[in-house]
Formats: structure tokens, C-alpha cells, sequence
């Protein structure tokens, strides 16, 4: 009996306490400020991109910079690894291989999630100059380009039309 006094009584201050200190807060207010917040610092890192039945973790390129240094960071990939790249406006993006080492597929996808273009297995360039470097050009024009490790595209057998799924 003493116990569930003492609960009650408990239960009793924790309300008068939000009742008195709680005035001017609603928790209207901190799930709005939440979700501005997060809709401000909130940019996907990554995303699963699906063709036929290869599923890769692609890394997002979204940005200039990132656009530039590409896979250069990385020393490999993991066999379900790849970077997506993703343009503002559909063009034929030229890609090369400036101080990436490990042989890749590149493969241009329009704005439809269509594939218009694959260039499969290149190889890394290393010692190489810029003016020398190999360029990789689209024949169409692509807002997305997919740079997954080489040979998967023709292990999975992906061709021009294929279709892609991917979220942003």
C-alpha cells in the first residue's frame, strides 16, 4: 500500500512539474524544429542502385568536388561497392582514370534510370600525365553516371536500356 502511494505521489509531482516549468512548450514545437533542422543538414551519403540482379551500395557524388576526386580516395572496392555521380542537367559527361587504382566499368545513365552507355573494364592509368590520361565519353547524354569495379557489368549482363533503380 505504501508503494503505490509513494508511485502515485511520484506521478503527481512529474505533472505538477511539467505543468509549472512545461509552459511554452509543445512537442508541436520540437518536431517541427526537428524536421527543418534535419531537412537543412539532411543529404544522403549513399544510396542501393539496382540493375537487373546486381545490387550496389553506391557512394554519392552530388558536388564539384566530389564529382573531381571520384574513386581517387580509394585504394579498392568491395565487390557490391560503387560511386554514383549525379549532374544537375543531363550531358555527355567524359570520365578518365586521374589516380584511380583499380580497373573499372563505367556506365552512363540518363534521366529516365536508362542505361545509355557502359564502358567496361578500364584500367587504371598510373605514371601517367592529364594530357595523356585515356578519356571515356557517352555515346548519349547521361545526368547519372555509376562507376562500379570492372567486370560486373558484363557478369550481370548489363546492356543499353537496361533499367536503373536508385533513390536520392
Amino acid at each position: 500500500m505504501k508503494k503505490d502511494l509513494a508511485v502515485i505521489a511520484g506521478l503527481v509531482l512529474v505533472i505538477v512539474v511539467f505543468i509549472i516549468f512545461g509552459r511554452g512548450f509543445s512537442t508541436g514545437q520540437f518536431l517541427t524544429q526537428t524536421s527543418t533542422d534535419s531537412a537543412k543538414t539532411q543529404q544522403k551519403e549513399s544510396t542501393q542502385v539496382v540493375v537487373k540482379d546486381l545490387t550496389i551500395q553506391a557512394k554519392i557524388a552530388d558536388d564539384p568536388k566530389k564529382h573531381q576526386a571520384g574513386l581517387s580516395d580509394f585504394s579498392s572496392l568491395s565487390l557490391n561497392e560503387g560511386m554514383l555521380f549525379v549532374f544537375d542537367k543531363s550531358a555527355a559527361y567524359v570520365f578518365w582514370m586521374k589516380n584511380v587504382e583499380f580497373a573499372i566499368d563505367i556506365i552512363w545513365i540518363d534521366e529516365q534510370k536508362k542505361i545509355v552507355d557502359i564502358a567496361p573494364n578500364i584500367p587504371p592509368e598510373p605514371n601517367k600525365d592529364e594530357k595523356e590520361l585515356t578519356r571515356y565519353k557517352p555515346k548519349s547524354d547521361a545526368k547519372y553516371v555509376l562507376e562500379i569495379n570492372a567486370g560486373l557489368s558484363s557478369l550481370h549482363n548489363l546492356q543499353i536500356g537496361d533499367q536503373v533503380s536508385f533513390e536520392l
